[in-house]
C-alpha cells in the first residue's frame, strides 16, 4: 500500500485500507522531503518506481 504525506485526494484512505487488510502486507509512505509527497509521487518517479519494484522483487522472489 502506497500513501504519499501530502496526497490531497486520499488522506489518511491507505492506512484504513491497510489496517482492514488480513494478508502480508506493506505500507510504504513517500514523503515530501524525499519530493514524493504529492498524490502519485509526481516529483519523485524514479524513486517511487524504484521502491515499488524492489518490494515486487522481494515479495514475489521469495516465493520462486
Amino acid at each position: 500500500m502506497c500513501d504519499a504525506e501530502e496526497d490531497i485526494f486520499f488522506k489518511g484512505q491507505p492506512e484504513q485500507l491497510y489496517d482492514h487488510l488480513t494478508c502480508p502486507r506493506t505500507l510504504m509512505l513517500f514523503t515530501t522531503e524525499e519530493g514524493a509527497g504529492a498524490h502519485c509521487h509526481p516529483g519523485a518517479m524514479r524513486l517511487s518506481i524504484a521502491r515499488i519494484y524492489d518490494w515486487l522483487d522481494d515479495t514475489l522472489g521469495a516465493a520462486a
